[in-house]
């Protein structure tokens, strides 16, 4: 009886990401709209990609079909999934995980890249990459598993800590909505979970902290969630993290994955879905997930 009500969940979580996605990619690198945009269009910044997800909903899609080939996670097969659909189109991804791949196509082991960098220095191993390639782990495992998978998922390109517990604490909180739980006693659960003092601080209590859509996972992690709590729908959370400007793309997935996860598809604009190219194959690797889940 209740698989249907939650695979609606698991696809509204997936979907929700996507159409997100789509939603902020023609704002994103820009600063807040000057007016309330309440439907998709062909503005912003980058108004030639409405109705297109970019390299977020094309890397979870990517993890999504690796989990699928391997029954489970799998760290070579994912790292490779991920660099195939780089190849075939890199437009904006972002520097920590463009700098993974192009390492291990020139010859570094694929599971030692991300490590390699982060250990040199640099800095920006902490950006909001596998934050937003998430989702598929939440939907495909239980929350008692979800925080292993997920750092380790993270670990393949973003080796950095705070990397790394930004993505499971997002990954704990959609496993929690997906089977049923409300979206504050998720987050209540994910903080019981995490182990870096800075993340906790940061979710315990986000209203201490502005938000900033930059591209650091904290940052991200913060903005995504505190706009999914003080919204009472889908396009209300993506709308609000359009406004904020600056990463608008991903903060809107993961807004919208985590509303679309707690409300269900049907939540979603019937003409959102209609409209967004792609979005069959994300419903369909959506399903298939829930029904191959670790529980």
């Amino acid at each position: 009886m209740i698989f249907i009500s939650q695979v609606s969940h698991a696809i509204g979580a997936l979907a929700g990401l996507a159409l997100g996605d789509a939603f902020g990619a023609p704002f994103e690198g820009g600063p807040p709209p000057e007016h309330n945009i309440h439907e998709p269009g062909s503005f912003g910044v980058n108004p030639e990609i409405c109705w297109q997800f970019t390299d977020d909903t094309k890397q979870t899609l990517a993890i999504s079909k690796s989990l699928l080939k391997c029954g489970r996670f799998d760290s070579f097969d994912a790292i490779m999934a991920l660099i195939e659909e780089y190849d075939r189109d890199p437009r904006f991804y972002g520097p920590t995980s463009g700098r993974v791949f192009s390492m291990v196509k020139n010859g570094c082991a694929p599971l030692e890249a991300a490590r390699t960098l982060f250990e040199e220095g640099e800095g920006r191993c902490r950006t909001n990459g596998s934050v937003m390639r998430g989702v598929p782990i939440g939907i495909c495992y239980p929350p008692e598993h979800v925080r292993a998978c997920s750092l380790a998922a993270s670990r393949i390109t973003h080796f950095h800590p705070v990397a790394c517990e930004a993505s499971a604490v997002f990954n704990t909180v959609i496993s929690y909505l997906v089977r049923g739980e409300r979206l504050a006693r998720a987050m209540d659960r994910a903080i019981e979970a995490c182990e870096i003092a800075e993340v906790c601080e940061r979710i315990a209590t986000p209203e201490k902290y502005p938000l900033n859509p930059s591209m650091d996972a904290l940052d991200t992690l913060h903005a995504s969630l505190s706009i999914a709590l003080m919204t009472d729908s889908f396009a209300d959370a993506v709308t609000g993290a359009v406004m904020l400007g600056g990463d608008t793309d991903t903060i809107a997935a993961l807004s919208g994955a985590l509303k679309g996860a707690e409300y269900g598809i049907e939540a979603l604009p019937e003409a959102w879905l209609r409209h967004t190219e792609g979005i069959d194959e994300v419903i369909s690797c959506a399903r298939r997930l829930w029904m191959m889940r670790k529980d």
